[in-house]
């Protein structure tokens, strides 16, 4: 599989730190934002550099004060081809008859394993 460039949100370190380990076992090159807003700034300070942005960018749904739907909202508005996963600890409950949430590509429980994230990027 190509190589992607991955932003990774999540307030908590253990779940930054699995999936970090995960990405990079399969190659792709990792950087991760500890809260919402980071991940944000993170995301449009890489945009504004014309850099290369993320190809894709994994996100926790349940964090304080910047949520996982307004990093995807912020994502998409910048850039609407990038991929945008929501992690949550909440699983298939989020999915009622709407799908899934706006801006947002997939969804992936928590906590994420490697066949999973395989499968997502996949």
């Amino acid at each position: 599989a190509c190589s992607l460039h991955v932003l990774v949100v999540d307030d908590d370190p253990q779940v930054l730190g699995s999936l970090t380990q995960i990405l990079r076992m399969d190659g792709h090159e990792v950087t991760t934002a500890a809260g919402g807003q980071e991940g944000i700034d993170e995301f449009v300070r890489a945009h504004a550099q014309g850099g290369p942005a993320y190809d894709l960018v994994m996100t926790d749904l349940g964090m304080p004060y910047v949520d996982g739907r307004q990093v995807a909202q912020a994502v998409k508005r910048l850039c609407p081809r990038t991929g945008v996963v929501l992690l949550t600890g909440w699983g298939q409950s989020l999915l009622d008859d709407s799908g899934l949430p706006e801006h947002v590509d997939q969804i992936m429980a928590k906590p994420a394993h490697l066949e999973q994230v395989r499968q997502v990027l996949a």
